[in-house]
């Protein structure tokens, strides 16, 4: 398995926070627990997921929860890295393998309060490996 790289290449704290974020919502503790994911994402979630489904905020929490083994194999994640498109805005992006499949992935973050991030947009686009 690859250990995830947590080095974003940036000195800036606003991507520092919303990478960490991310990596938490990836961390099968956090994905296995209906409460703590949710508190992730926000109310105007919205995601084109890699097998090509629409995905609102209604129900996603409760449905990654029932799909995830807390002590199951993470997932993989490489080359994450992070933007902040404007104060209180980053994008994030990387490769992730789920169930011995890739995808790119790319994620925006709205900052709440200080320290605190949710996830507003998520897409996946299925990749044959983690390469660019």
């Amino acid at each position: 398995m690859t250990k995830p790289r947590r080095d974003t290449g940036s000195d800036d704290p606003q991507v520092a926070e919303a990478i960490a974020a991310e990596y938490e919502t990836l961390s099968p503790g956090c994905r296995a627990d209906s409460d703590r994911l949710r508190r992730f994402l926000a109310p105007d979630f919205h995601e084109f997921g890699a097998s090509g489904v629409e995905i609102e905020f209604e129900g996603t929490a409760e449905r990654v929860a029932a799909e995830t083994d807390p002590a199951g194999e993470p997932i993989t994640v490489e080359r994450m890295r992070g933007f902040r498109l404007a104060d209180g805005l980053v994008m994030v992006k990387y490769t992730a393998k789920t169930k011995n499949r890739w995808s790119h992935r790319t994620s925006l973050w709205r900052r709440v309060a200080p320290g605190e991030w949710q996830m507003f947009h998520n897409q996946g686009t299925p990749t044959k490996s983690p390469n660019p």
